[in-house]
């Protein structure tokens, strides 16, 4: 499907068109002159998708605004969201110094949006955010970071809702948190991106890729990298860009329902943070509730959990170990292929002593499926009941695993495995063991899981 030339044949414009195609001239100018055709490609497309009423996914733009390309075979997410972040900058420079209506592509979205200077009027209907987005300018930095306000006021706003008084606001791992006078910070999971330029003798248009990868958790990892593989260095670029997985927004979604019912939260802060900006001053002086995978937990919630609890916690998390037992419990969804359906994930609750009398509530899995069904769990009255039976649990925490049966993406059902006292008495006065660095080790050879 050819995108090129003129994006509309329909003979009568409604104002709106009208205005935004004139705007259009001047951007297809400045793309014509700087002979990128995969860019004017992607702008005539989005252009008339906008002009339709449509917002096209980004695997609907990569099948059919680059239907010619092997984008298929090389990450078309991540390409997309190059092209896309290529021709924000492209229009910002477009209209650098022209006053008057200019347009843009609001973050997260894939429009094209006409903006007034003089009163912000906006053309285009809006749509949901996608994944993993990529920073334009400083004006949609300024944009993007009033919408996240927004989006906090409203969450703030949900949570203080409904402040009746159920069961589960007073069973032992809820009480804690509803008696606090402390604020409330709600920690979840996210996995930073690094990106991935073109090699040597590559398409000169291709753009770099976003990549993933959990031997480089950090920025600093990606130096430490980039030191010990000098070579490649200039290959690897820090975009400081941060994902949160599905499984964790809705595992969140649950978890906010939970503390919408605690009655402490009409006179107490609540905080919605990534683990990435967890601080030891949020730590010190909050209560804390982490939700995500394991692999998204932060060191500051790692180790002191990881010294308190029988399991083993490996770098690079694949899954758990049973310390006493040797018994190694694995996500199925780590190791799939196409002739295997998922059929297994773990889910795990933690409820630990703070560093400073304030208290932490871990909702983990190994995998997205474990992580939604332990957002479940914490909110089951019974099961809740359960795992307070033992009064020593309540004094030093206590840990709980359970076995979660999937078809895919689907969870039917949850299994306790074990559930224990913590060794939570000297976790915050030394630290855990620090695996040395090692980025290029193969895997040592694990248990078999359970």
């Amino acid at each position: 499907m050819d995108w090129s030339g003129d994006p509309v044949s329909s003979a009568r414009l409604n104002q709106d068109d009208a205005r935004l195609l004139a705007a259009a001239d001047t951007v297809r100018g400045a793309l014509e002159g700087s002979r990128s055709d995969r860019l004017l490609r992607l702008f005539d497309y989005l252009l008339t998708k906008t002009m339709a009423g449509e917002t096209p996914s980004e695997q609907t733009i990569a099948s059919e605004a680059f239907a010619d390309e092997n984008f298929l075979d090389t990450g078309q997410d991540a390409n997309v969201r190059v092209y896309v972040h290529r021709l924000r900058k492209a229009l910002d420079s477009a209209f650098a110094e022209i006053s008057g209506p200019r347009l843009y592509i609001p973050v997260g979205e894939y429009r094209i949006c006409l903006s007034d200077e003089d009163d912000g009027e906006v053309t285009g209907q809006p749509q949901p955010e996608s994944g993993v987005t990529v920073r334009g300018g400083p004006r949609y930095r300024r944009m993007a970071a009033m919408v996240a306000a927004a989006l906090v006021c409203v969450i703030a706003g949900w949570w203080w809702l409904n402040r009746s008084t159920p069961p589960l606001a007073q069973t032992q791992v809820w009480q804690a948190f509803d008696q606090s006078e402390r604020p409330l910070v709600v920690v979840v999971g996210d996995y930073y991106l690094f990106a991935q330029l073109d090699s040597p003798g590559g398409t000169p248009d291709a753009g770099p890729q976003l990549v993933w990868d959990k031997e480089v958790p950090t920025r600093e990892d990606l130096t430490i990298l980039q030191m010990l593989d000098p070579a490649h260095a200039h290959s690897i670029v820090d975009y400081n860009q941060q994902f949160v997985s599905g499984g964790s927004i809705q595992a969140l979604s649950a978890v906010r329902a939970d503390i919408n019912q605690l009655p402490s939260l009409r006179r107490r802060s609540t905080r919605l943070v990534a683990a990435s900006q967890l601080t030891p001053e949020m730590l010190k002086a909050s209560d804390i509730i982490y939700v995500g995978q394991f692999n998204g937990m932060p060191p500051l919630l790692k180790d002191p959990l990881g010294q308190a609890s029988g399991f083993r916690i490996e770098s690079g998390f694949e899954g758990l170990t049973d310390a006493a037992s040797s018994k190694r419990y694995q996500s199925d969804g780590m190791v799939l292929t196409d002739e295997r359906i998922a059929r297994r994930d773990y889910a795990y609750l933690a409820s630990v002593p703070g560093p400073a009398d304030n208290r932490l509530l871990v909702i983990a899995g190994i995998g997205d499926a474990g992580l939604k069904e332990a957002a479940q769990l914490v909110g089951n009255f019974d099961q809740l009941e359960r795992l307070a039976a033992n009064p020593a649990k309540l004094r030093s925490g206590f840990e709980a695993l359970y076995r979660v049966r999937t078809i895919e993406h689907v969870n039917v059902g949850a299994t306790p495995v074990l559930d224990r006292p913590l060794k939570s008495g000297e976790i915050w006065d030394s630290s855990g063991n620090v695996a040395p660095y090692r980025p290029f080790d193969t895997k040592a050879d694990s248990p078999a899981p359970e």
